[in-house]
């Protein structure tokens, strides 16, 4: 498994379907960092939809295709999604986002 507990993450920044699911969750909590859209994401499904060696960005990036500020012109108002429990799920401080 590449995703060690250290307070240090990987050099590789990805987390994939499958070791999310390896640690128990059953839902992912996905949030914007720019506006209020939040929701909350079957692992399951997602694992049926993507399978276990997806990334977990491109999962949320395929469940944002309904955001109005998803192609903004301006990057800084683009849809920035994320999920504030990883962190938590592999013993870390913080994730890259």
């Amino acid at each position: 498994m590449p995703i060690a507990g250290s307070s240090k993450f990987l050099a590789k920044d990805v987390i994939l379907l499958g070791e999310v699911a390896a640690r128990g969750a059953a839902m992912l909590e996905l949030r914007c960092g720019r506006c209020e859209r939040r929701g909350r994401l079957s692992v399951q499904r997602l694992l049926a939809e993507y399978g276990a060696d997806a990334s977990v960005r491109r999962a949320m990036q395929a469940q944002i295709g309904d955001c109005p500020n998803r192609d903004h012109s301006q990057l800084q108002s683009r849809c920035d999604p994320y999920c504030p429990g990883l962190a938590r799920l592999f013993g870390v401080t913080s994730l890259p986002r």
